[in-house]
C-alpha cells in the first residue's frame, strides 16, 4: 500500500509510537510521566496525527504539554525579539527542559530556509541550545522525532508533493518491518569490534577514521531497558540506521556530497570536506558554500567535528532533496555528521548543532579495518 496514511494507520502508528517505542507510562518512582509534543501546524494531517498521540498518551495516564510550531513564526520571533532577549536563556524552555520525561516532536521545517539573514540573531541563543541539549542528555529524557511530509518542507527542497508525501509515509510504514531489523543487524555485526572504518568512493572521497571502543547503535524504533541504561534514549520516525561515534579527533581525509540540506539555512550543491585530526579544515561547494558558512558562523561549541557514521537500511525511504530524518535512512547510502554527538551517541563533543550529510554510496565501498562490508551500496554478506 502507498500515499497516504489512513486514519486507522495513524491511529497504530501512534499507538505503537507511545506504548511499544517510548513506553510511556508510569514513573518508576511512582505517578505518571511528563510529555512534551511538539508538532508543525501548518499542515492538517501532522496535527491529527500529533492529536492522536496525545490521546495515546493520556490512555497510559501521562501528563501532556502540546505545542505548535512553525518555521514562519520561528523566523518572526528571532526578528522582532530584543537581542537582550535573545541573549537570555527562555526560562519556561529551560522548566519544561528539568520537567518533562519525555520529548516528541512531529514535523519538519515549512520553510527549511528560514534563518537566512539572521544567523547573527541566531547564534545569541545557540549557547542556551546547546545547554539544554546537555540537560535533555544528563536527565536521560527519552525523545522521538517524528517525520511529517509538510508541504512547504517539499517546495523548499524542489519535491513534487504528492511524491514527497509518498515517500515519507512509505519509509514511515517499512520502519516496524523485520526486513529493516535484519538490514540493521547485518551492519551492527560488521561494525563491531571495529577500530578503522574508510569510506572510498570514485568522486575522490577517501575519509578514514576510527571507531575503536564505541558502542554500534541501532536505531530500530524501540527503546528498551538495556537502551535507556546506556544512555540510548531516542528514536527516529521513519527508521531503519545502524550508527555510531567516530573518535573525534582522528578522521583525516576527504568526503564529497551531491547535496546537503541545512534545516533553517538552505542548501549547497556538490560540498567537499576536508577533515584533519576530526576538525573540517577545508570546504568548498559548486553551489551554496556561503550556506555552509552561515551554518557554522550560527553555531558554538564543536560544530566542525566528527560526530557521526550512519548507515541507511530502510527500503522504503528515497531521496527527498533534503528531508534528513529521511534520506539518512535510505538503503544504499551512508551519512557522515558533524557537531553535537553526547548523549545517545556516546560521544564527547557539545555543539549547538548536528549537522547530518548523505552519500549515496552506488559508486563506493565502506571498509571496516580494510574489509569491505559495503560495495555499490549492496551489504556484501547478506
Amino acid at each position: 500500500m502507498t500515499g497516504e496514511l489512513t486514519e486507522r494507520e495513524m491511529a497504530e502508528i501512534a499507538g505503537k509510537l507511545v506504548r511499544e517505542s517510548l513506553r510511556i507510562g508510569r514513573k518508576p518512582s511512582g505517578g505518571f510521566e511528563a510529555v512534551r509534543i511538539m508538532y508543525n501546524s501548518t499542515d492538517s494531517t501532522c496535527v491529527e496525527f500529533a492529536l492522536k498521540v496525545e490521546e495515546e498518551c493520556w490512555k497510559t495516564g501521562a501528563h501532556t504539554i502540546i505545542l505548535p510550531y512553525s518555521s514562519a513564526r520561528q523566523k518572526t520571533r528571532f526578528t522582532v525579539t530584543p537581542e537582550e532577549a535573545l541573549a537570555q536563556m527562555n526560562p519556561l524552555a529551560e522548566a519544561l527542559t528539568k520537567t518533562i520525561d519525555v520529548s516528541i516532536f512531529i514535523g519538519e521545517e515549512d520553510d527549511p530556509g528560514w534563518s537566512r539573514n539572521l544567523a547573527d540573531r541566531v547564534k545569541l541563543q545557540a549557547p542556551h541550545k546547546q545547554k539544554l541539549r546537555e540537560i535533555l542528555d544528563e536527565r536521560k529524557v527519552r525523545w522521538a522525532y517524528v517525520g511529517w511530509p509538510i508541504p512547504g518542507a517539499a517546495r523548499g527542497y524542489e519535491c513534487p508533493l504528492e511524491k514527497f508525501r509518498r515517500i515519507f509515509f512509505d519509509s514511515i510504514r517499512q520502519s516496524f518491518t523485520d526486513e529493516v531489523r535484519r538490514l540493521c543487524e547485518y551492519y551492527r555485526q560488521a561494525l563491531e569490534g571495529v577500530d578503522q572504518v574508510t569510506v572510498k568512493a570514485e568522486d575522490g572521497t577517501n575519509l578514514t577514521f576510527s571507531i575503536k571502543g564505541r558502542p554500534i547503535l541501532v536505531d530500530d524504533a524501540y527503546i528498551s531497558e538495556e537502551d535507556v541504561k546506556r544512555g540510548d534514549v531516542g528514536l527516529n520516525i521513519p527508521t531503519g540506521e545502524v550508527f555510531v561515534a567516530p573518535i573525534e579527533d582522528s578522521a583525516n581525509g576527504t568526503i564529497s556530497f551531491e547535496k546537503v540540506a541545512i534545516p533553517g539555512f538552505g542548501r549547497i550543491l556538490g560540498l567537499k570536506l576536508t577533515f584533519r585530526d576530526g576538525r573540517v579544515v577545508e570546504y568548498e561547494a559548486s553551489e551554496g558554500r556561503e550556506v555552509f558558512t552561515r551554518f557554522l558562523e550560527a553555531n558554538t561549541g564543536d560544530k566542525d567535528r566528527i560526530a557521526e557514521l550512519g548507515i541507511g537500511c530502510n527500503p522504503g525511504a528515497q531521496y527527498t532533496g533534503g528531508s534528513i530524518i529521511v534520506d539518512e535512512k535510505i538503503y544504499g547510502t551512508v551519512h557522515i555528521a558533524i557537531g553535537s554527538n553526547t548523549g545517545a551517541y556516546h560521544g564527547r563533543n557539545k555543539a549547538s548543532s548536528h549537522l547530518d550529510m548523505i552519500k549515496d554510496m552506488g559508486e563506493g565501498v565502506l571498509l571496516a579495518d580494510g574489509n569491505p562490508v559495503m560495495r555499490n551500496g549492496k551489504p556484501l554478506k547478506l
